[in-house]
């Protein structure tokens, strides 16, 4: 056996024993190669100049740049500008329209069905004057039987309504005329609506 090999064979045993010592398995090879990274660290930190601080001034420095002197330059006058003629207001009256008068708000009126309270079995109100646009609403009040009532019209605007006792139906009346109304189920409950 040569030199060479001995000394390879020695290598092999010195490294399983610290493979060995390391704990086995690859760990030995970390350790190689942190110890190998921490011997890289050190030799950058002693040969690379001005990586520590160090007191004296022999650092790197950095070399000033000359800098060209700029010339001096007078200012120039910004040119002036004379602010457009404001036009005066005319002092003539503006002539007086015809005055705007609003347009009719529409209204809602309400007939109340509760023919018991007056004893005449009667809308209240009977007869009921609106504009046109204005709507009506029949609401059922009838605390007394709490019935249905059927709304119908005499001039055929709706078909006949139930309106089940706590509830209400509406009709908007968009052309003059007095129209009549009734109750189905009681045919002498009569009611008009004019409409101006």
């Amino acid at each position: 056996m040569g030199f060479a090999s001995e000394m390879y064979v020695k290598f092999l045993d010195s490294w399983d024993e610290f493979n060995e010592w390391c704990g086995g398995g690859s760990r030995g090879l970390l350790v190689v190669a942190a110890l190998a990274l921490l011997i890289l660290a050190l030799l950058a930190v002693v040969f690379v100049p001005g990586l520590l601080p160090t007191d004296d001034d022999e650092g790197v420095v950095a070399e000033e740049t000359p800098t060209k002197p700029v010339a001096e330059t007078e200012p120039t006058a910004a040119p002036t500008v004379a602010p457009p003629a404001i036009p005066t207001p005319t002092t003539e009256p503006t002539p007086l329209g015809t005055p705007v008068t609003p347009a009719h708000l529409p209204e809602v009126h309400t007939v109340v069905i509760n023919p018991y309270v007056t004893q005449n079995f009667e809308f209240d109100p009977i007869n009921c004057t609106i504009a046109r646009n204005d709507s009506v609403v029949w609401l059922n009040e009838d605390t007394s039987t709490q019935g249905t009532y059927i709304l119908t019209s005499d001039d055929g605007l709706w078909q006949p309504v139930d309106i089940p006792f706590g509830s209400e139906f509406t009709y908007t009346f968009n052309s003059s005329g007095t129209y009549h109304y009734g109750c189905d189920y009681f045919p002498h409950m009569k009611g008009t609506i004019i409409v101006k």
